[in-house]
């Protein structure tokens, strides 16, 4: 009766620890895991690995050999961090990413500055913020695993086709040739959009784990009042059993 009694009257206040697709409250630690985000995305920037490519070699009969490509984990650690924080804290760690990549730090892709906005790298950091809307609002929405399929496949597809609408407005203006769109898209995308949807929809499937652990600093400040009547009530019950 006792372990029961217990379980009852602390059933509330492990609930509160319990992440239920919630939305993400402003709390200090919400405001030190925003930190932790934005720590993450630069090294993901300048973080790389390097992954082996099968392919298929018809010179001298059929032989099967392997290309290495360097790969950098943005994308997926963007989506990760959507899933973390939600739509607008992720927006909020994005926006503080472009401010000090263009005036404090140069923490993007081979440099900084306002001038960055001429390089071609520079419309897949925009397509961030179309991930940001596109995969928070259907997370938003629903946590399911269709929904988390969704967040991951048209995220990163708007990151990839931002970065394609923006090297060819660079080519209109002048900023880069024509010529070399299509060296750029077969390098950043083709050669690695399918390792961006693999490991961001990993990340999405694998978040809930995660989420549960900052979830104990982001969650909202618990209704001392609601508490304490559950304790009364319990402990009511509980006499009342007995």
């Amino acid at each position: 009766m006792i372990s029961v009694f217990k379980n009852k009257r602390y059933k509330d206040i492990f609930e509160q620890y319990i992440y239920k697709e919630q939305k993400t409250p402003l709390t200090i630690g919400t405001i030190v895991v925003c930190g932790f985000c934005f720590l993450l995305l630069i090294i993901a920037t300048f973080s790389e690995c390097s992954i082996s490519i099968p392919h298929l070699n018809f010179h001298d009969g059929i032989e099967l050999t392997f290309n290495k490509i360097n790969y950098s984990p943005r994308i997926p650690v963007m989506i990760f961090i959507i899933y973390l924080l939600g739509r607008n804290y992720s927006l909020l760690v994005f926006l503080l990413y472009l401010i000090i990549g263009f005036f404090v730090w140069p923490i993007f892709v081979f440099g900084g500055g306002i001038s960055y906005i001429q390089n071609y790298l520079f419309g897949y950091f925009l397509g961030f913020i179309f991930a940001i809307f596109i995969s928070g609002n259907i997370l938003n929405k629903s946590q399911n695993a269709k929904s988390k399929l969704l967040a991951g496949l048209f995220g990163v597809l708007s990151i990839h086709f931002c970065g394609l609408i923006y090297c060819i407005i660079l080519a209109l203006f002048g900023v880069i040739k024509f010529s070399i769109i299509i060296p750029i898209i077969l390098t950043i995308s083709a050669g690695k959009i399918i390792y961006d949807l693999f490991f961001s929809i990993g990340v999405l499937f694998i978040g809930p784990y995660i989420k549960n652990i900052f979830w104990i600093c982001m969650k909202p400040k618990p209704d001392k009042k609601k508490l304490k009547n559950e304790k009364f009530k319990n402990k009511f019950n509980y006499q009342n059993e007995n």
